[in-house]
């Protein structure tokens, strides 16, 4: 049964709707539009911080190789058209001037100032027989280049099989530059070398046996440079102020003290006398030294200051310190009312150079300040004494002084000119 126009349109809305509800129950299989979370409509997209580190190091690199080949292409510009205006100075003055570390320009001058090729030989030669060998010797400077081209045109074949074939050997000076054995009939070497310094240069052709060999021998040069080089060392004197740090060793006076000891049988003064030994308020101590004299002691004591110009005790300090060859000896007691004892508190080391009344002893920052006590007694029971006591201490002082220094700049500039 035919369906009517209404019924025709209802079918066709209804298929309509049913695609229009299946496109959105199934977004997901749409091709035109990809799914997108909130997250990323209101967040931008971030890029990997890795990837981010590695496209920036890439583009650095590449900017940094390009500023390193500007400068090198830069720099080759500079020196092309420096060489040039080398080159036209040194062919209208017949001098120029360079500095020292441009030397490597020397060779490039050398190349366009080099002279003509010269032939030295061009010729067909037969070798001499029994080992003796055939020589050539031309005379070369530095630089010179040596060109060769030799062909064994013709040899005895058995000959060549019992003794080999014909040696070359190119010498300069006392070494060889060129040196082949065995060159047999039809065979053709050349080569070339430069010349290291003035010297001859000698070709050697040997053939062993009772055979000659028939060789065509090229020998040619091309003449090394023509330039005259010549090294200038020029300095420059500077004068300036500057601070230094010194270190100086200085001997401090600690006790320079006399006491009067009675005898045994006065009991109305005191007979001994007892007296530390301190060293304080000085930094870096190295070493202390004592000298303990009587009336007579004391004369000889000022006695040897007049002749050696110098405090005797702080000269026995430094002799020991130094350790000089010669030994220093103070004064010593010679009478037996004396008695002297030190008590060392510290483990400073007593030098061998010493005696009971002048000693030097060696100490170290850890030393303690308190070095010890002398205990002197007067075992006289008739006289009376007099006691001269002398303590010095050594020590390392920093201190700065300013003064002039004089310096030199050197420069090296190399002198270029024409061989005429």
């Amino acid at each position: 049964m035919a369906m009517n126009k209404n019924q025709i349109f209802l079918v066709f809305f209804s298929f309509l709707f049913t695609l229009g509800c299946k496109s959105l129950m199934n977004p997901a299989e749409s091709e035109s539009i990809s799914p997108i979370s909130l997250d990323e409509l209101s967040t931008p997209r971030k890029v990997e911080p890795q990837n981010l580190l590695g496209s920036l190091a890439v583009e650095a690199s590449k900017q940094a190789e390009n500023l390193i080949k500007q400068k090198e292409n830069n720099l080759a510009s500079y020196y092309q058209n420096y060489l040039d205006s080398l080159k036209q100075a040194l062919a209208d003055s017949g001098k120029v001037q360079i500095k020292g570390y441009e030397d490597f320009l020397i060779d490039l001058l050398s190349e366009t100032t080099a002279n003509d090729t010269i032939y030295l030989a061009n010729l067909v030669t037969e070798s001499n027989s029994k080992d003796v060998p055939l020589t050539f010797q031309y005379t070369a400077l530095k630089n010179d280049k040596f060109f060769f081209e030799i062909e064994c045109l013709k040899s005895n074949s058995l000959s060549e099989l019992i003794y080999d074939g014909v040696d070359i050997q190119f010498i300069e000076g006392s070494e060889t530059r060129y040196e082949y054995s065995d060159l047999k009939k039809k065979d053709k070497i050349k080569g070339v070398f430069k010349v290291l310094e003035d010297n001859p240069v000698v070709l050697n052709i040997n053939k062993k046996g009772f055979s000659r060999a028939t060789l065509r021998v090229k020998v040619k040069k091309i003449l090394g440079s023509n330039l005259i080089v010549e090294k200038l060392l020029d300095s420059i004197e500077e004068t300036k102020m500057v601070v230094r740090e010194v270190t100086d060793t200085v001997y401090h006076l600690i006790d320079d003290k006399q006491y009067f000891l009675s005898a045994q049988l006065d009991f109305s003064n005191s007979h001994e006398i007892r007296m530390p030994v301190i060293i304080k308020d000085l930094e870096n101590v190295i070493g202390w030294a004592y000298w303990i004299g009587l009336d007579d002691d004391i004369n000889q004591y000022e006695e040897l200051t007049k002749i050696t110009f110098e405090d005797p005790l702080k000269l026995f300090a430094k002799t020991e310190l130094l350790k000089l060859a010669s030994e220093f000896h103070l004064p010593k007691v010679l009478s037996d009312n004396i008695d002297v004892n030190f008590s060392n508190s510290t483990r400073d080391y007593k030098s061998l150079n010493s005696n009971e009344f002048y000693s030097f002893f060696k100490s170290d920052s850890l030393s303690e300040p308190n070095k010890g006590r002398f205990d002197i007694v007067n075992v006289s029971k008739l006289y009376d004494l007099n006691v001269a006591v002398k303590v010095i201490a050594v020590n390392k002082e920093l201190y700065k002084i300013e003064e002039e220094e004089t310096t030199y700049k050197y420069n090296e500039y190399i002198n270029i000119s024409l061989l005429k």
